[in-house]
């Protein structure tokens, strides 16, 4: 993305005012569009009756004091506010400004009335803009992030999970090397129609969705999509497959009827490696053409294109960052503990984009439920809340309601340790409060883990930037956050560090004259938070 800005560097920032201000002023009287736009932004100026917008305003009908005040209020906006004036730090601070939404470059108009000799003296501190703000742009040597990689081979298509989309676009750095994308194809998930039209925004290009279990190796559809609401639709068949969307009885619905997924073509594999039964139960005869079809399990609606919109699964798997959960295996170690007498797992999403496992169980039970899952399952089976309740919701037919188990509530959720809540003024209660917020719990105790109360690599991003952010911590790694998941543990390491943790207020207008520019430790930090990211993967891995 390129953009053009009014351009004038000197050695202070009056002086820069002083050369810049007649000649700006100048050219925004030559053109009757701006005078009108900021005539219609001037708080001073009074609007003519029946005037509904700014180019209802009749130039002719404005007095000379009127226009030297718009063009005094317009010259003010400029200068602060959308040219490249000032200092060499004021245009460094500008630039830096543009990077982080994507602008990559930046063509300077330096001839708009200002004489040639100081249009030429002005040319040494723009140069000098110039030199500092490309001066990081190499990629060092030891980056291997995402974002760094996409810079240093040029990278034209890119594919990832949503899970992995949302993590990159919470990051300014990793915004600007994805705005450089043409091509990002999307899979492995659901893909939320939020994440693809923020993408879409970034490139300005359509995100392909692509689907396909792994059993059919591994895409079998795909579609291009800006977003919008609800999950991104799954498109058409790739090459050489073959769809068929079938009712309980196996019959194929008509246009506008839902039923199972089911995939057939050169795709299809032979079955599950010494698992006959599993592999009789999920690839059948095709009674529609030659060769088998894959039950994916997904229910689908066929849509009177031809495309097909994802409705979630018919049986009890789900797919949460990237990892294929049975639900019935997670409840099944849940049944196996002392006291319980029937336990549900379900996936939920109570927030936008923060999915997370539930588990619902009755009785009363006679170990640490926390404790003996760790014993028994991986890190990302373990459901973030242990919800008891009293019985099940029913359905009509007597079954469980799963739509209607309750979302976890904090004083219903069973959580082990009763500490008291951190409280006081300090590192504690301050990390306490973000915790809070970035996890939606309402306390956080000095013992409790951010991990077993539902983070996960996405929320540590987020909770990593408010910590830094909000806390007055600009040197805080993510990496603290993974070797400290325990809340004690991170504010003491904070204080042995001798963080100074305060809340921090965004300066007003009147406190700040100068755009704010990113901090000097930017760099370090975000390239940590990256290898802290990588090093999660691979642990799951």
């Amino acid at each position: 993305v390129t953009l053009m800005l009014h351009t004038f560097a000197a050695r202070d920032r009056a002086h820069a005012r002083q050369v810049a201000q007649g000649p700006m002023k100048s050219y925004l009287l030559a053109a009757a569009g701006l005078v009108q736009q900021y005539a219609w932004a001037f708080p001073a100026f009074k609007r003519p009756a029946g005037a509904t917008k700014p180019m209802d305003i009749d130039l002719a009908s404005l007095s000379q004091d009127e226009v030297d005040g718009i063009l005094e209020h317009a010259f003010h906006r400029y200068f602060e506010e959308s040219g490249l004036f000032g200092t060499v730090e004021d245009c460094l601070a500008r630039v830096e400004q543009l990077k982080s939404i994507g602008v990559g470059e930046v063509a300077c108009l330096i001839d708009y009335g200002i004489t040639a000799d100081q249009v030429l003296e002005a040319l040494y501190p723009l140069a000098e803009v110039v030199r500092r703000t490309n001066a990081g742009a190499e990629v060092a040597a030891d980056d291997t992030s995402i974002a760094a990689q996409i810079r240093r081979h040029k990278v034209t298509h890119l594919q990832c999970t949503p899970s992995m989309a949302r993590m990159l676009c919470l990051h300014d750095a990793a915004r600007a090397a994805l705005a450089r994308v043409p091509h990002v194809m999307i899979g492995g998930e659901a893909l939320p129609g939020a994440v693809a039209q923020e993408i879409s925004g970034l490139t300005g290009q359509p995100v392909q969705n692509m689907y396909g279990p792994t059993e059919t190796t591994i895409w079998s559809t795909t579609g291009l999509t800006r977003g919008g609401s609800g999950v991104a639709g799954l498109g058409q068949p790739i090459a050489n497959t073959t769809l068929h969307v079938v009712d309980a009885q196996g019959a194929e619905v008509s246009p506008g009827g839902t039923g199972e997924l089911l995939i057939g073509g050169d795709g299809v594999t032979r079955g599950y490696w010494r698992q006959p039964a599993l592999t009789a139960e999920r690839f059948i005869a095709n009674p529609f053409g030659p060769g088998r079809l894959y039950r994916t399990g997904d229910l689908v609606r066929r849509e009177a294109n031809g495309g097909l919109a994802f409705l979630g699964r018919i049986d009890h798997q789900v797919k949460i960052r990237g990892h294929r959960i049975e639900l019935g295996e997670i409840e099944a170690a849940l049944e196996a503990q002392p006291g319980i007498t029937q336990a549900v797992v379900t996936a939920r999403e109570d927030r936008e984009g923060d999915q997370r496992l539930v588990g619902y169980y009755t009785g009363t039970p006679g170990t640490d439920l926390r404790v003996a899952l760790a014993q028994l399952l991986p890190a990302h089976m373990r459901p973030s809340a242990l919800v008891p309740l009293a019985e099940f919701p029913l359905t009509p037919n007597k079954k469980i309601d799963r739509a209607a188990l309750p979302a976890p509530a904090q004083d219903r959720v069973h959580i082990p340790q009763a500490e008291a809540t951190a409280q006081g003024a300090g590192t504690l209660s301050a990390l306490s409060q973000v915790w809070s917020e970035v996890l939606g719990v309402a306390q956080v105790k000095p013992t409790d883990n951010f991990f077993d109360l539902g983070g996960h690599s996405l929320l540590a991003v987020q909770a990593h930037r408010a910590m830094r952010d909000r806390l007055n911590l600009p040197g805080l790694s993510i990496t603290d956050l993974f070797r400290f998941p325990v809340l004690g543990d991170l504010a003491h390491h904070l204080d042995r560090a001798g963080a100074s943790v305060t809340v921090s207020t965004a300066p007003g207008p009147a406190q700040s004259t100068t755009p704010p520019g990113p901090s000097p430790s930017d760099r370090t930090t975000a390239m940590a938070r990256r290898r802290a990211m990588r090093q999660e993967r691979t642990a799951r891995r």
